[in-house]
């Protein structure tokens, strides 16, 4: 039975708003999700409630929504992830995760999570300091098309990751306790606290215990506390450094006395140039068409700082250095070195879950240009966490019905292309999805004005 983008989104929305365990603010759960959604920029609470017509109606219970209610935003996320991974675009045997963190930034210094971090956009020669909140992102790799069709990544968490301030005027022993906190809330750590929300979500689906679950992270995350936290039937796949130490793999029954590793080896960049070590070559679906890249592959091998004993595989991708156009910029143009836990899976098949984790940045601009995430004009410090986590699980929401409607595809419901576009879009995007929501929306308002 053929349903609506408008009927799918409202009920991955009513299965979320069963995480609040009080049933009467549920309805704001959803009315406020839809407002967020196709109000007008900014992305506020206030802009909601004009969209939804309700000027003249007390605000308080929406904001209470955010500061007072009883749910967790993990369990937003809920509906969307079950249904993933229950779904035919996900893995049977692989589930592959990509994580990274992003900063949204603020204006205001008393909001609680709020301070000063460095600005990734300022230039490489001068370090620029901006306020913002700090918040990691687990998203689900799919590729609902098939091979030939572009990877989309579905947002399944949104955590808060502030770093609590040292009081200026804190004794030793507080400053002991304060520093003490800070470690919980490294990066590194919210992301494994991620990592076993999926692991377990998947230990609970039919047959959820036979399937491996792959992380695909960036260089951020090659350190000891990711790399050794990582929970069972769990895979990691990292960017590692180019000058990176490491050591030969040595069998338990080979170590004699204190020994644990087996000679030095040479770094990856000295292995990138190494002519007795063949070149492979595999297709992967990268930039909107499939293309050949060139690898090298080393196994038993060790990274002492970072993973001490347990074995590793490098995988040396190589330039590929293309155009999109005749005379446009040549594109990468760096070789890529990757470090992975997995002994097990093909190399072409990591390389493309890989170059599939760059749509988790994808996810972060929609979010924080199209959708406004961290717009919302809260200070309650339960608030700050909960309104940007909120749109980005609607923001999962809108991604899932596009791919249970429409298949990931553009397809004649949305609205037709611009004259000066020569090229049909391989998937609709999140303006695409949003001009939809709205538009069924307003006729269905329409409708029940009528009657």
């Amino acid at each position: 039975m053929n349903i609506s983008f408008l009927d799918q989104m409202r009920s991955l929305l009513a299965a979320a708003a069963l995480a609040v365990s009080d049933p009467r603010p549920r309805g704001k759960f959803l009315s406020l999700a839809f407002g967020l959604l196709c109000a007008a920029k900014p992305k506020t609470i206030t802009s909601a409630l004009e969209w939804l017509e309700q000027r003249q109606e007390d605000w308080s219970a929406d904001y209470r929504l955010f500061s007072q209610a009883h749910w967790d935003c993990q369990d937003a996320f809920l509906p969307v992830f079950r249904q993933a991974l229950a779904s035919g675009a996900c893995g049977r045997e692989r589930v592959y995760t990509g994580q990274d963190d992003t900063l949204v930034r603020k204006t205001g210094r008393k909001i609680p999570g709020v301070t000063y971090a460095r600005d990734p956009l300022s230039p490489p020669f001068q370090v620029n300091l901006v306020l913002g909140q700090r918040f990691v992102q687990t998203s689900l790799l799919l590729q609902p098309g098939g091979p030939e069709h572009p990877w989309r990544a579905v947002p399944v968490s949104f955590t808060h990751a502030p770093t609590p301030k040292i009081p200026k005027h804190a004794g030793p022993q507080e400053q002991a306790a304060i520093k003490e906190v800070r470690k919980k809330h490294r990066l590194s750590i919210v992301a494994l606290e991620q990592l076993n929300f999926c692991r377990r979500q998947l230990d609970l689906q039919p047959g959820g215990t036979l399937r491996w679950l792959i992380d695909v992270v960036d260089g951020g995350y090659s350190n000891r506390t990711f790399f050794r936290g990582l929970p069972e039937r769990t895979e990691a796949v990292a960017r590692m450094r180019k000058d990176a130490k490491l050591r030969a793999y040595l069998p338990p029954a080979q170590r004699p006395g204190a020994r644990k590793y087996g000679p030095n080896l040479p770094t990856p960049l000295e292995s990138l140039h190494d002519p007795n070590l063949p070149w492979q070559s595999c297709p992967v679906f990268v930039a909107g068409k499939v293309r050949s890249l060139e690898y090298k592959e080393l196994y038993n091998l060790c990274w002492p700082k970072v993973t001490q004993t347990r074995p590793l595989r490098l995988i040396l991708i190589k330039a590929p250095g293309y155009r999109l156009r005749k005379g446009s910029k040549l594109l990468y143009r760096e070789p890529a070195f990757l470090i992975t836990t997995d002994l097990t899976t093909p190399a072409a098949e990591l390389i493309a879950a890989y170059l599939a984790r760059w749509e988790v940045e994808v996810n972060f601009r929609d979010e924080k240009t199209l959708l406004g995430v961290g717009q919302a004009q809260v200070r309650n410090p339960q608030a700050v966490a909960r309104a940007p986590a909120f749109l980005v699980a609607c923001y999962g929401m809108l991604l899932w019905s596009a791919i249970r409607v429409f298949g990931d595809r553009r397809t004649e419901a949305f609205e037709s292309l611009p004259a000066w576009r020569n090229t049909e879009p391989a998937r609709p995007s999140t303006r695409d999805l949003i001009r939809l929501l709205q538009r069924q929306a307003a006729d269905c308002q329409l409708n029940q004005t009528r009657n």
